[in-house]
C-alpha cells in the first residue's frame, strides 16, 4: 500500500519535501482553510465571512511565497 501510494503520489511529495519550512506552512494553512470552507454549514453568516477571509488570506500567502510556476495542471 506505501509503494502504491508512493507511486501516485511521488512526485508530489518530493516537490514539498524540496519547500522550505514558510512555504510547507503555507500551503497546509491553505488546505486546512479550504477544507474548513468546504465543510462548515452556513447557519450563520459571521463564520461563513471569517472562512471567507480566512481563505482569501491563505491564498494570498500561498501565491506570496510558493512558487506556482512550475506545476503541472
Amino acid at each position: 500500500m506505501k509503494n502504491d501510494l508512493l507511486d501516485i503520489f511521488g512526485d508530489e511529495l518530493r516537490k514539498f519535501a524540496g519547500l522550505s519550512r514558510r512555504q510547507r506552512l503555507c500551503v497546509l494553512y491553505f488546505c486546512l482553510s479550504l477544507a474548513a470552507l468546504l465543510t462548515v454549514f452556513f447557519i450563520h453568516p459571521l463564520p461563513e465571512l471569517f472562512l471567507v477571509l480566512n481563505f482569501g488570506n491563505s491564498v494570498r500567502l500561498l501565491k506570496k511565497h510558493v512558487p506556482l510556476n512550475n506545476l503541472e495542471d
